[in-house]
Protein backbone atom coordinates (compact mmCIF):
# COMPACT_ATOMS: atom_id res chain seq x y z
CA UNK A 1 0.00 0.00 0.00
CA UNK A 2 1.26 3.45 -0.88
CA UNK A 3 2.43 5.47 2.10
CA UNK A 4 4.69 8.08 0.47
CA UNK A 5 3.49 10.54 -2.16
CA UNK A 6 5.35 12.93 -4.46
CA UNK A 7 3.22 15.25 -6.58
CA UNK A 8 4.84 16.66 -9.72
CA UNK A 9 4.32 20.15 -11.15
CA UNK A 10 1.37 19.02 -13.28
CA UNK A 11 -0.43 17.37 -10.35
CA UNK A 12 0.57 13.82 -11.37
CA UNK A 13 1.22 11.73 -8.26
CA UNK A 14 3.83 9.08 -7.56
CA UNK A 15 2.64 7.00 -4.62
CA UNK A 16 4.62 4.08 -3.26
CA UNK A 17 5.74 2.39 -0.07
CA UNK A 18 7.46 4.67 2.44
CA UNK A 19 10.86 3.00 2.03
CA UNK A 20 11.04 3.97 -1.65
CA UNK A 21 9.79 7.48 -0.92
CA UNK A 22 12.56 7.97 1.64
CA UNK A 23 15.22 6.57 -0.70
CA UNK A 24 14.16 8.88 -3.54
CA UNK A 25 14.45 11.87 -1.23
CA UNK A 26 17.86 10.63 -0.03
CA UNK A 27 19.07 10.52 -3.65
CA UNK A 28 17.79 14.04 -4.27
CA UNK A 29 19.41 15.29 -1.05
CA UNK A 30 22.74 13.67 -1.98
CA UNK A 31 22.78 15.48 -5.30
CA UNK A 32 21.50 18.80 -3.95
CA UNK A 33 24.39 18.88 -1.48
CA UNK A 34 26.77 18.87 -4.47
CA UNK A 35 25.04 21.88 -6.06
CA UNK A 36 25.93 25.24 -4.53
CA UNK A 37 22.39 26.61 -4.66
CA UNK A 38 20.92 23.28 -3.57
CA UNK A 39 22.16 23.13 0.00
CA UNK A 40 19.21 24.94 1.58
CA UNK A 41 16.70 22.72 -0.20
CA UNK A 42 18.72 19.64 0.79
CA UNK A 43 18.62 20.70 4.45
CA UNK A 44 14.87 21.23 4.28
CA UNK A 45 14.28 17.87 2.55
CA UNK A 46 16.25 16.20 5.36
CA UNK A 47 13.46 17.35 7.68
CA UNK A 48 11.00 15.39 5.52
CA UNK A 49 12.54 11.97 6.18
CA UNK A 50 13.29 10.21 9.47
CA UNK A 51 16.60 10.61 11.24
CA UNK A 52 18.87 7.60 10.71
CA UNK A 53 18.45 6.36 14.27
CA UNK A 54 14.72 7.07 14.47
CA UNK A 55 12.71 3.85 14.60
CA UNK A 56 9.40 5.73 14.40
CA UNK A 57 10.19 6.35 10.73
CA UNK A 58 9.10 2.82 9.97
CA UNK A 59 5.42 3.47 10.65
CA UNK A 60 4.36 4.21 7.05
CA UNK A 61 2.70 7.39 5.81
CA UNK A 62 3.94 9.59 8.63
CA UNK A 63 6.34 9.68 11.53
CA UNK A 64 7.37 11.74 14.52
CA UNK A 65 10.74 13.39 13.84
CA UNK A 66 12.53 13.75 17.14
CA UNK A 67 15.18 16.20 15.87
CA UNK A 68 12.53 18.77 14.86
CA UNK A 69 9.85 17.73 17.40
CA UNK A 70 7.24 17.47 14.62
CA UNK A 71 4.98 14.91 13.02
CA UNK A 72 5.82 14.60 9.31
CA UNK A 73 3.60 13.16 6.59
CA UNK A 74 5.31 11.47 3.68
CA UNK A 75 3.76 13.78 1.13
CA UNK A 76 5.77 16.21 -0.99
CA UNK A 77 3.98 18.41 -3.50
CA UNK A 78 6.70 19.85 -5.72
CA UNK A 79 4.33 22.67 -6.69
CA UNK A 80 4.68 23.96 -3.12
CA UNK A 81 8.38 24.69 -3.69
CA UNK A 82 9.70 27.86 -5.28
CA UNK A 83 10.29 27.65 -9.03
CA UNK A 84 14.04 27.67 -8.40
CA UNK A 85 13.73 24.78 -5.93
CA UNK A 86 11.54 22.84 -8.36
CA UNK A 87 14.31 23.19 -10.95
CA UNK A 88 16.97 22.10 -8.45
CA UNK A 89 14.87 19.09 -7.46
CA UNK A 90 14.51 18.15 -11.13
CA UNK A 91 18.22 18.55 -11.79
CA UNK A 92 18.95 16.27 -8.83
CA UNK A 93 16.56 13.63 -10.16
CA UNK A 94 18.36 13.58 -13.53
CA UNK A 95 21.85 13.42 -12.00
CA UNK A 96 20.76 10.88 -9.39
CA UNK A 97 19.23 8.62 -12.03
CA UNK A 98 22.47 8.57 -14.03
CA UNK A 99 24.47 7.67 -10.92
CA UNK A 100 21.97 5.01 -9.85
CA UNK A 101 22.13 3.38 -13.28
CA UNK A 102 25.92 3.50 -13.25
CA UNK A 103 26.80 2.70 -9.63
CA UNK A 104 23.70 0.71 -8.62
CA UNK A 105 23.87 -0.54 -4.99
CA UNK A 106 27.05 1.44 -4.34
CA UNK A 107 24.98 4.60 -4.79
CA UNK A 108 21.59 3.62 -3.32
CA UNK A 109 19.68 0.57 -2.16
CA UNK A 110 16.68 1.75 -4.19
CA UNK A 111 15.49 -0.66 -6.86
CA UNK A 112 16.27 0.80 -10.29
CA UNK A 113 12.89 -0.24 -11.72
CA UNK A 114 11.19 1.63 -8.88
CA UNK A 115 13.19 4.76 -9.65
CA UNK A 116 12.48 4.41 -13.38
CA UNK A 117 8.73 4.64 -12.74
CA UNK A 118 9.33 7.81 -10.71
CA UNK A 119 11.64 9.19 -13.40
CA UNK A 120 9.13 8.43 -16.16
CA UNK A 121 6.47 10.38 -14.26
CA UNK A 122 8.91 13.26 -13.83
CA UNK A 123 9.71 13.36 -17.58
CA UNK A 124 6.04 13.14 -18.57
CA UNK A 125 5.31 16.04 -16.22
CA UNK A 126 8.17 18.10 -17.63
CA UNK A 127 7.01 17.42 -21.20
CA UNK A 128 3.45 18.53 -20.51
CA UNK A 129 1.86 15.14 -21.10
CA UNK A 130 -1.67 14.57 -19.74
CA UNK A 131 -1.16 14.08 -15.99
CA UNK A 132 -3.81 11.46 -15.42
CA UNK A 133 -2.50 9.06 -18.06
CA UNK A 134 0.24 7.89 -15.69
CA UNK A 135 -0.54 8.85 -12.12
CA UNK A 136 -1.24 7.03 -8.90
CA UNK A 137 -4.13 9.39 -8.17
CA UNK A 138 -7.29 9.62 -10.26
CA UNK A 139 -7.71 13.38 -9.91
CA UNK A 140 -5.59 16.51 -9.92
CA UNK A 141 -5.79 18.37 -6.63
CA UNK A 142 -4.78 22.03 -6.36
CA UNK A 143 -1.78 23.05 -4.28
CA UNK A 144 -2.00 26.18 -2.14
CA UNK A 145 0.92 25.42 0.18
CA UNK A 146 4.34 27.04 0.20
CA UNK A 147 7.06 24.73 1.49
CA UNK A 148 10.81 24.70 1.64
CA UNK A 149 13.32 27.52 1.60
CA UNK A 150 13.15 30.61 -0.58
CA UNK A 151 9.68 31.87 0.22
CA UNK A 152 9.91 35.35 1.74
Amino acid sequence: MASGFIVFKDGRCFGRRWTGYDEILKIVIKELLLIEDGKDLAKWLETQIPDLDDESGECGWGFYKTSTDEFVNRHLDLRSLTVENQQLFGESIIIGRAKLLDLREEYSCLNIDYFEIFYTMFILSENGEPPLEFSDWGAIKPCIEKNGPGWN
